[in-house]
Formats: structure tokens, C-alpha cells, sequence
């Protein structure tokens, strides 16, 4: 963790954006921590940028795989 600064926002921009556009509340949530592990990635804050959070899960899948075993 580099920087705190809106973890909580993208995790739930990422949770919420997952499960409006239809999938299980299991993979939004995921979708959620991936989202949350990429904003302490970085220090500071950003401005929105919109399809950042789904960009930012979709990249975040790759480097924080979650083991559901």
C-alpha cells in the first residue's frame, strides 16, 4: 500500500459499477477489492475519469488474482 486516498471510493465505484451492469454480488465485490487495490497503488487522489474503474479492475485482475479455491 502506497496511499490510502480513495480506497474506499473505488472499491465502491468498482462494486457498484459491477453489479449494475448484471454480474453476481460474488464477482462485483472482487471487482470491488480489485478496484480498491489499484487506488493504493499510487499516492494521492485522482479526478474521475470515466471507464477508470472498470479499466483499473480489469488491470488489477492480472496483478491481484483472488484464489476462490
Amino acid at each position: 500500500m502506497v496511499d490510502s486516498t480513495g480506497a474506499g471510493d473505488a472499491f465502491a465505484a468498482g462494486f457498484l459499477a459491477a453489479l449494475l451492469s448484471g454480474l453476481d454480488p460474488r464477482a462485483a465485490l472482487e471487482n470491488g477489492c480489485r478496484a480498491g487495490a489499484v487506488a493504493v497503488a499510487q499516492v494521492g487522489g485522482r479526478p474521475p475519469v470515466p471507464g477508470a474503474t472498470a479499466q483499473s479492475a480489469g488491470i488489477a485482475k492480472e496483478l491481484y488474482p483472488i484464489d476462490t479455491d
